[in-house]
């Protein structure tokens, strides 16, 4: 509960041991199922790991709401299922109690930023820089992280899933984006896919004003540079 406190303040409203399960279980059942079909056929090693933890998410979800009809625990001892599906799939959903929306806020970035990547986060927003992605993307994740988290709080991120938290699908459809993440630089250029830090340091323009030392960035696993989600 306190992990999910940090992530959006409306979480400690609703966070109220099994009523919290009973109120987005079934959307949340809905979404992931819908998630897990939609990613039946594919064959992406990313994709297919996902898929697996869609799965197990699932699982876990129905068999929580499941024992939430049948005992009252109290609210210490209620333990809803949204942390590990926040560590698996780097995400969880939230349902406003007022508008019944369910939305899903994506997990917290937990790796520290470098000094240079904050000042390249402040040059990319200065610029007018701008990231493209979806909550359910794994290479969106990794490129927050390899960001860290001060950095990241910097970027200007639309988020272009309609059921992630402050969706911009709209502005996603009008600008023809089409994979995440896409880069759009102050510059004028373009970017799809997963970037080092030091290539949106060139690519940006920021290596014009400023130096980038890519060995300084440590701590997050490779996983597959270049690669985005469609």
């Amino acid at each position: 509960a306190s992990r999910l406190a940090q992530h959006w303040p409306l979480t400690t409203s609703i966070m109220r041991g099994h009523r919290l399960l009973s109120v987005v279980s079934v959307v949340s059942l809905a979404s992931l199922a819908a998630e897990t079909a939609a990613l039946s056929t594919s064959t992406s090693p990313d994709l297919v790991r996902r898929r697996d933890m869609l799965k197990r998410a699932t699982a876990g979800l129905a068999s929580a709401a499941s024992a939430a009809t049948l005992l009252t625990p109290r609210p210490s001892s209620a333990a809803p299922p949204f942390a590990i599906m926040a560590e698996e799939l780097g995400y969880f959903p939230v349902t406003d109690e007022k508008s019944g929306e369910t939305v899903m806020v994506p997990s917290r970035v937990s790796r520290n930023s470098t000094p240079q990547a904050i000042e390249l986060a402040r040059y990319l927003r200065r610029t007018g820089a701008r990231m493209y992605g979806a909550y359910w993307c794994p290479h969106c994740s990794r490129q927050k992280e390899l960001f860290g988290r001060e950095a990241w709080a910097i970027i200007d991120y639309a988020e272009c899933a309609p059921k992630g938290y402050r969706s911009q699908f709209a502005t996603c459809i009008e600008r023809k984006v089409d994979g995440y993440p896409t880069w759009r630089f102050g510059n004028g250029k373009e970017q799809g896919g997963e970037m080092e830090l030091a290539d949106i340091a060139r690519e940006s323009g920021y290596l014009k004003r400023g130096t980038f030392d890519p060995s300084l960035e440590g701590g997050v696993p490779p996983l597959g540079g270049g690669a985005a989600c469609q």
